[in-house]
């Protein structure tokens, strides 16, 4: 389906021809990326790389101006997979992919390569808080009721040693119509990371105007509703969210004015206290993601000097009481410092992140 469109026009008649009917039919895929570098140029980045180049090729091939179909190509275990997928830069600072191809592809392919091409490309983190802001700017847009339907969780206690030791933890799943109320409560028991989740919008009359699903790495599902409205509306509003969020994490390196040290860490709030396994485990994990060095591990703090190897920014983490404080020091690119927030709620639950100075 994908190859057959031969412009804007074309993509949008079809898309929303096909999921403003109710038929059984693999969703539409569109994954957000934030690039720095043009789009002309994926095609050289993909050879240069050489871990991508030795699994995978790509023709790139205009379609209509920033508009351009991607044919993939990526052996996997020897076999070769294939797919399509339209790369639309109509969105400053931003890429949308758009595939109906199997998940399957979408997850071993199409964001592989993605995740292969950091840090000249960031993903779009999300975590629990930024998704319920957007899920209220998409009921805005819709003027309607936005509710979780499916959702998705790593929980932890946030104590390891619970008054009722048959409490579940782990991964959860759940489908229910207005999931976001055990959603919610979840958060007041566990650590909760949301990796991610389905809503419906009902418009005032109660009719189903969209069903989707979003990830919290920027992936997002449209089974049901007006392509234009979804695309034009809810991804451009995740775009500059996502934009926003960069902006966020820009400009934080370690700099000396007039011979004084100038910082601009962050911090992540959680609405509980840290034990010693809680601050252990982090020194554990954390040290398989990162080169790390561990200045100390347990009550009533942690500290730590962390380095993203594959781009040499380098962070102060510190955790004390109900707050993890992350300190850029060196070559501190937003693309590092997002997706080391990220790993670190990944491993913690997710918080609130806010900048040191804001009051």
């Amino acid at each position: 389906m994908i190859p057959q469109i031969v412009d804007r026009f074309s993509m949008e008649t079809l898309f929303n021809k096909l999921y403003t009917m109710r038929k059984k039919q693999p969703p539409l895929k569109a994954l957000i990326v934030l690039p720095d570098f043009n789009v002309s140029q994926l095609e050289d980045m993909v050879s240069d790389r050489k871990k991508l180049s030795k699994n995978y090729h790509i023709k790139m091939t205009a379609v209509d101006g920033d508009l351009y179909l991607l044919n993939f190509q990526r052996i996997i275990r020897k076999e070769l997979v294939k797919g399509y997928a339209l790369l639309d830069a109509k969105f400053d600072g931003s890429w949308i992919l758009l595939t109906d191809e199997r998940s399957y592809f979408v997850a071993h392919v199409l964001e592989r390569m993605f995740n292969g091409l950091y840090p000249g490309v960031s993903r779009l983190y999300l975590n629990f808080s930024q998704i319920r802001v957007l899920l209220k700017e998409i009921e805005k847009i819709y003027q309607g009721r936005a509710s979780v339907t499916f959702f998705v969780t790593k929980r932890k206690p946030r104590e390891l040693e619970l008054a009722e030791p048959l409490e579940r933890k782990g991964t959860f799943m759940l489908w229910e119509i207005k999931g976001e109320d055990e959603l919610l409560a979840q958060t007041q028991k566990y650590r909760v990371t949301v990796d991610k989740l389905d809503f419906e919008v009902r418009d005032e009359q109660g009719a189903v105007v969209l069903q989707a699903h979003v990830t919290r790495k920027g992936l997002w599902k449209l089974r049901f509703g007006n392509f234009t409205t979804f695309y034009e509306k809810v991804i451009s509003t995740a775009v500059k969210i996502g934009l926003g969020l960069k902006r966020f994490y820009s400009n934080r390196e370690r700099t000396v004015r007039d011979g004084e040290i100038k910082l601009s860490p962050f911090r992540i709030n959680y609405g509980f206290d840290f034990g010693k396994e809680q601050l252990q485990g982090l020194a554990n994990r954390i040290s398989r993601s990162y080169l790390c060095s561990i200045v100390h591990s347990g009550n009533p703090y942690f500290v730590a000097n962390v380095c993203d190897y594959q781009d040499g920014s380098s962070f102060g983490v510190t955790a004390l009481g109900k707050v993890i404080t992350i300190t850029p020091i060196s070559r501190a690119t937003p693309q590092a410092a997002w997706k080391l927030a990220n790993r670190i709620q990944e491993l913690l639950g997710d918080g609130e992140i806010i900048n040191v100075y804001a009051e």
